[in-house]
């Protein structure tokens, strides 16, 4: 199968850097339906690396390694035996998908590498954390955030989803696992706690030699950890941070994917940024950060409605905005995802065409 349109022949050589060449994705599952399924972790990135590999036309042994983040114990040996990685590949393990794409990220800017294959999987109930509800009730409280606001947010996310949906705008990356009865499963479902996502990553000397157009840039990342009594702060900080390095403000940023489970702790933060007070006093700024476009915000439906993967939910982040990038010819996004209770990690992604050498 051809790689999508947005990966044609570059016209022109690219800078070096560390760029997102293609991304598949598996359906979001629910608890039940895997069950059914028999679909563990391993399973469920295999079947999702194994179709990137297809898409590109790539046999593993043309990657220089693998980075794999998942909960699963002792699952390395097992994704190399069934991708058929050579035993000299180098294949790294993590539990946090953002985590491994900033990994596979420095091994190609150092020079390490060209072509890197990243893959995601949950296959377990995701962790609901009581400390960033509690935190995100006390900062709407200081905010005067109304839970109505909450409400009518999720409302509009599940909105979003299901015109993206309708759209086909998920069926570019999004592949159809087969479970061992034949039985396919090629949609999203509802409260969904498992899914993969498989990311390949090359240098400017790797797309030039697969003679594909990447999707984005990953331009820069940055990480920040919140206060132990608000930690559903993390996101804000991280993205400020990021905005900060990059000398960049909100306008600038066209595209923003942030944590909104629950909605409370996305709109208080949204919130923290208009405020004169708290921009001061906590950020250091001279002025308010301002206010978001909303219709630049999650604007596929976020993690409320496509559920929120704690290890692959990042990089599926990363593959849908940059693919929304392209789409619309916008320049750039920043994708932020919450990790453990009290630490965010932000990325800034940027559409290939607008980097100059």
């Amino acid at each position: 199968e051809p790689c999508m349109d947005s990966q044609n022949s570059p016209s022109a050589p690219l800078p070096p850097g560390a760029y997102l060449l293609e991304g598949t994705r598996t359906p979001g599952l629910n608890s039940a339906s895997r069950a059914r399924a028999g679909f563990s972790a391993l399973d469920l990135a295999v079947q999702c690396a194994n179709a990137l590999l297809l898409r590109c036309g790539l046999a593993a042994s043309a990657l220089d390694g693998v980075v794999l983040a998942t909960d699963a114990s002792q699952a390395a040996d097992k994704v190399r035996q069934r991708l058929q990685l050579s035993p000299v590949t180098p294949l790294q393990q993590c539990t946090q998908g953002l985590d491994a794409v900033a990994r596979a990220s420095q091994q190609i800017r150092s020079g390490d590498a060209d072509l890197l294959l990243v893959i995601a999987s949950d296959a377990a109930a995701a962790h609901g954390s009581s400390a960033i509800s509690e935190s995100a009730k006390r900062l709407a409280a200081l905010f005067e955030v109304a839970e109505e606001d909450a409400e009518a947010y999720d409302q509009a996310c599940h909105q979003r989803h299901s015109e993206a949906e309708q759209s086909g705008l998920f069926s570019p990356y999004r592949i159809t696992l087969f479970d061992r009865h034949g039985e396919a499963y090629d949609s999203d479902q509802t409260t969904p706690d498992s899914g993969a996502c498989a990311l390949l990553l090359a240098s400017a000397k790797g797309c030039a030699q697969l003679k594909q157009r990447p999707l984005a840039q990953l331009s820069s990342q940055a990480l920040a950890r919140a206060p132990a009594d608000y930690p559903s702060l993390a996101p804000l900080l991280a993205s400020t941070r990021l905005l900060q390095v990059e000398r960049l403000s909100l306008n600038d940023i066209d595209l923003w994917e942030l944590p909104d489970a629950p909605a409370l702790a996305l709109l208080a933060n949204l919130a923290a940024w208009q405020d004169a007070r708290f921009c001061e006093r906590q950020l250091e700024l001279e002025q308010p950060m301002g206010r978001l476009d909303p219709t630049s915000l999650n604007p596929l439906g976020g993690s409320l409605a496509l559920g929120a993967l704690p290890v692959s939910g990042g990089c599926r982040q990363l593959l849908q905005q940059a693919d929304t990038l392209h789409r619309h010819a916008l320049g750039r996004a920043l994708v932020c995802e919450q990790q453990d209770t009290d630490q965010a990690q932000a990325w800034l992604l940027t559409r290939a065409e607008e980097v100059q050498a």
